[in-house]
């Protein structure tokens, strides 16, 4: 009866380890290679929502600020210049 009660022990812990392994371990693993792949490149975010986005869709991350100031702008002074030979 000690022999059936160490063997089932065992064939639980197994399982156990198996599951573990497989769901847990992995989801470590991932969330270690998310975090890492973050650090080193912190716009991963974008590239992984830009993946779920349907064809055609658009979307705008980044609207500049319009200056008063540039629309008088003509690209500044005219310097003319001769050429050496």
């Amino acid at each position: 009866m000690g022999f059936l009660k160490f063997l089932l022990g065992l064939l639980i812990f197994y399982l156990l380890a198996v599951l573990l392994f497989r769901y847990v371990i992995t989801w470590l693993l991932k969330r270690w290679v998310r975090n890492a792949a973050r650090k080193i490149n912190p716009d991963f975010d974008k590239q992984e929502k830009q993946k779920n986005k349907k064809a055609g869709d658009v979307s705008i991350d980044f609207i500049p600020e319009k200056d008063e100031e540039s629309d008088n702008d003509d690209g500044g002074e005219y310097v003319d210049y001769e050429e050496i030979k």
